[in-house]
C-alpha cells in the first residue's frame, strides 16, 4: 500500500494470512484461550519460538519476515488445498441520510476503527460523527488491530491475519472507495473471491429416499387450509413431502402464497423467507414426510383469493431426485 497510509511512510504490503501463537493464550478482556497452555497474553515464550522457529518449521523465512513480530503459530494462508481463510475480502460504503457506514469484515480495534472512520470523513468532505464503522460485514478474517497494537502481540495483534499493515491496507481502499463514492464516480470491482464450494466438507449421512403413505402421491394436501380467513387471522396446510435436505432450494422457495390477480393470474405475496410463514417438515414412519405450513395474515392483506404452492425434491431408491410441486384448494380472505 501507499506510503501515505503506512507508520513509517513507506510502501508496505500484506501478506498471506497467518494465526499468532499469542491467539492461543486468549484475551485478558474476552477470557483466556486453551486451559493448561502456558502462553500468557502479549510474552513471548522461548520455548514456543524455538519450537515453531526450528529449521523443520512449516513456516517460510518470506512468511516470518512479513508477518514479524508475530511468531505463526498456522500459516493459514498457505495450507493446503486453498486458504483456510478469505484472501480476498469485501468492503462497502453505504450512505443512509447523513450517516455513512463502512462495511467490511474483520473485528477491528476502536483505534482501528477510529482510523478507518477518520480517513473516509476526510475523503468524503463529512464530520466524523457520521462515519460509523461496521465490522463482520459479508466476510470474515478475525481481528484488525493498529500497527501499535500488532507489535506488542496480545490477542488482537495474532489474531490480525494478514500482517502488521492491515489496518493500513484498510485505510488505503477505503480512501479510494469514499473519494469515488463523493465523486460519483464507478470503480471497478476488483477481484473475485474463490469459489470454494465444491470443496465444502459434508459430515451429515445422505437423508435417502423417501416414501409417501399408502394411496398417495408428493405434493398432495393432508389438510387443506379453511375456505375463507379473516385478515390477521393464521391460514394452514399440509402437504405430503420429501427430506428437505435433498434440495435446500437456495434461491428459491418450498412454499409461495399466491394470490389471483384481476387478469386470473397466480402471482406470489409471501413465501416461508418472511417473518409471518413457517415451515413444520416432521418424519412419519421410516421414509414418510409431511410438510406444514402457516402464514398469518397480514392485517393490511388484499380482499381476494389465495392459495398454498409448495416445491420440493423426493429421491428414489436410486439417488436421483424428482421435482415435485403440490397445489391448496383455494381460499377467500375477506
Amino acid at each position: 500500500m501507499d506510503g501515505r497510509f503506512t507508520p513509517d511512510g513507506q510502501p508496505r504490503h500484506t501478506a498471506p494470512a497467518a494465526a499468532g501463537v499469542s491467539l492461543i493464550a486468549g484475551s485478558t478482556e474476552d477470557g483466556p484461550g486453551l486451559p493448561g497452555i502456558p502462553l500468557p497474553e502479549g510474552v513471548r515464550n522461548p520455548f514456543v519460538d524455538a519450537l515453531i522457529g526450528g529449521h523443520d518449521a512449516p513456516v517460510p523465512d518470506w512468511l516470518a519476515d512479513a508477518q514479524a513480530p508475530k511468531a505463526i503459530a498456522a500459516p493459514l494462508g498457505l495450507l493446503p488445498p486453498v486458504p483456510w481463510v478469505p484472501n480476498v475480502v469485501p468492503i462497502q460504503l453505504v450512505r443512509i441520510g447523513e450517516l455513512y457506514l463502512a462495511a467490511a469484515g474483520g473485528e477491528f480495534t476502536i483505534v482501528s476503527g477510529l482510523r478507518i472512520r477518520r480517513a473516509v470523513a476526510a475523503a468524503l468532505g463529512v464530520p466524523l460523527e457520521q462515519v460509523l464503522m461496521q465490522g463482520y460485514a459479508n466476510a470474515y478474517h478475525e481481528y484488525v488491530a493498529t500497527p501499535e497494537e500488532y507489535d506488542s502481540q496480545q490477542y488482537e495483534g495474532a489474531s490480525t491475519l494478514f500482517g502488521r499493515y492491515t489496518c493500513c491496507a484498510y485505510q488505503q481502499e477505503f480512501t479510494r472507495l469514499a473519494t469515488a463514492f463523493a465523486a460519483r464516480q464507478n470503480i471497478a470491482r476488483g477481484p473475485a473471491p474463490r469459489d470454494i464450494s465444491n470443496m465444502q466438507p459434508n459430515f451429515q449421512p445422505a437423508p435417502g429416499p423417501d416414501t409417501t403413505p399408502p394411496g398417495r402421491a408428493f405434493g398432495d394436501v393432508l389438510v387443506q387450509p379453511a375456505p375463507s380467513y379473516p385478515a390477521g387471522a393464521q391460514a394452514a396446510v399440509e402437504f405430503v413431502s420429501a427430506h428437505p435436505k435433498h434440495n435446500p432450494r437456495r434461491n428459491g422457495t418450498f412454499l409461495e402464497v399466491q394470490r389471483r390477480n384481476a387478469s386470473g393470474q397466480w402471482t406470489r405475496v409471501a413465501n416461508e423467507g418472511e417473518w409471518a410463514v413457517k415451515f413444520y417438515w416432521s418424519k412419519r414412519g421410516v421414509a414418510d414426510s409431511v410438510a406444514r405450513f402457516t402464514w398469518d395474515i397480514p392485517a393490511d392483506a388484499a380482499a381476494g383469493r389465495y392459495r398454498f404452492q409448495h416445491y420440493a425434491d423426493s429421491s428414489g431408491p436410486d439417488g436421483v431426485l424428482h421435482p415435485f410441486t403440490g397445489t391448496s384448494d383455494e381460499f377467500e380472505i375477506a
